[in-house]
């Protein structure tokens, strides 16, 4: 009776008691940074200075295009579109952006206690952790509770409860946490204030994630074998049995890539893959639009290039699409890998710390390079799109209706879905649908750029025709 009392929470005139005592609490907030500073900052983003850079080579051809009398002040819509695009990308990323995934690598203290631990291992066992190198791992957990044991008795709040090791911690926070699941699952404050101060001024997270990872290593076989068991009793895909059975067999399964670096990759991944469709879209829009308003298409054909033009003007957006997505991806993916990820390049993809079941024998090293490709494909299919649904589109309200949608399917839908956890068993979508075979994301960006530049082709290819056909009818 003693205990359920202790987790019904202070009387409201205890509470008053200890507001007149120790005052109201709430947290004095922190002095906030003005709107338009904070605006400004978004300026110094990656997506942002690649922007500006186009703006300003943007405005130097116009300027260069007026001054000579080649072209009217009309040139200058095109660098005010990208400063336009500037603002409103500036703005978006004030609310949203992948940042967060650089900011907070690994997100939480038990990941990043994985992820350092990790580092240390890998560094000192190499890829994979063998039989022979987890007996090392005991004497590591007995040092790490020796520094705990040092490390508590500077807490006045713990010293004060008769903490002063871990053995005695452990005790008390398992009593605690049983007699919430035995009550009515009141939490006693003053207590979780104590366990907190305890998690944040001592190495309890290293040790939790060490105990984790001794516990998963141990009986990993038994494990591997119930998943098995599992597929073959729910009747899943024969090939996702035979799978997991050898991956059961592996020495991939005793990889140290951390599932924080897997996850981070992933989300870091879907978020690059998007904006790589989004600004392809926007520098491709207007290429072949200006060409149907100004009525400049007779004057291409009567030209040296004549039929072949059209085929001169998609191959450079192609290749522009291309020098944007390796821009894009480099300025990305080096702000990523400085968190330091690359340590782990040779470590399976499956290992200790599961996070779904890959389809190939894999690095993470070959991983990041698939991603990439992954990236680069989605990009000129997207960039094949664009520069078809432009050459069709007869003003730029009609493109800007035709580029919406367009980027919503390619970079939002298809792009997250590719990216999602590619190349590893996973549902169709979200949790649900059939399970996706094997390689059907390296099918769907090939079909995605089949369909791109096979249009960009029949344009080219109709474009002859047609001008055959009047200068027949001329």
């Amino acid at each position: 009776m003693k205990n359920a009392a202790h987790h019904q929470g202070l009387s409201e005139q205890q509470v008053q008691e200890n507001r007149t005592r120790y005052g109201v609490n709430i947290l004095t907030p922190p002095e906030k940074e003005p709107l338009w500073k904070q605006f400004l900052e978004k300026f110094s983003d990656p997506i942002i200075k690649i922007l500006l850079v186009a703006l300003l080579l943007s405005v130097g051809v116009a300027c260069y295009q007026f001054l000579t009398g080649a072209e009217s002040a009309s040139v200058f819509l095109e660098p005010a579109g990208i400063l336009a695009a500037i603002l409103l990308l500036g703005a978006v990323s004030y609310w949203m952006f992948p940042q967060f995934y650089i900011e907070h690598f690994c997100n939480g203290p038990q990941s990043e206690a994985q992820f350092d631990l990790a580092s240390d291992w890998v560094e000192r066992y190499g890829p994979t952790l063998e039989p022979e190198e987890r007996a090392e791992l005991d004497e590591q957990m007995a040092e790490e509770i020796t520094a705990f044991d040092t490390q508590i008795t500077a807490i006045p709040e713990a010293a004060a409860a008769g903490l002063t090791d871990y053995k005695s911690f452990l005790s008390f926070r398992g009593d605690y946490l049983n007699g919430i699941r035995n009550t009515d699952g009141q939490a006693d404050m003053d207590v979780e204030a104590l366990l907190y101060r305890v998690y944040g001024g001592t190495n309890w997270y290293r040790i939790e994630a060490l105990a984790d990872t001794l516990e998963t290593y141990d009986t990993q076989e038994d494990h591997r074998a119930l998943i098995v068991s599992n597929r073959q009793q729910l009747a899943q895909p024969e090939a996702m049995v035979r799978r997991e059975a050898e991956l059961a067999s592996s020495d991939m399964t005793h990889s140290l890539l951390p599932s924080s670096v897997k996850y981070s990759t992933q989300e870091y991944g879907k978020d690059l893959a998007v904006w790589c469709v989004l600004s392809i879209v926007l520098l491709l829009s207007p290429t072949l639009v200006r060409d149907r308003l100004r009525n400049t298409r007779p004057m291409q054909w009567a030209s040296r290039q004549g039929r072949s033009v059209l085929n001169v003007q998609m191959g450079a957006a192609l290749l522009s699409a291309l020098v944007l997505a390796v821009v894009n991806i480099t300025v990305y993916v080096i702000p990523f890998l400085a968190q330091g990820p690359l340590q782990f390049a040779a470590c399976g993809l499956d290992g200790i710390w599961e996070w779904g079941t890959p389809w190939f024998d894999w690095t993470y090293g070959t991983y990041l390079l698939v991603l990439a490709g992954l990236i680069l494909a989605l990009s000129l299919g997207a960039a094949g799109l664009t520069a078809f649904l432009s050459q069709y589109s007869g003003n730029y309200i009609a493109m800007l209706l035709n580029a919406v949608p367009l980027f919503v399917a390619v970079g939002v839908v298809l792009g997250s879905w590719l990216l999602d956890r590619p190349f590893t068993f996973r549902p169709l979508w979200d949790g649900y649908g059939p399970w996706v075979p094997k390689g059907a994301e390296a099918v769907a960006a090939a079909v995605l750029l089949a369909l791109g530049l096979g249009l960009c082709a029949l344009a080219c290819r109709r474009q002859r025709k047609r001008e055959l056909m009047t200068q027949i009818n001329f």
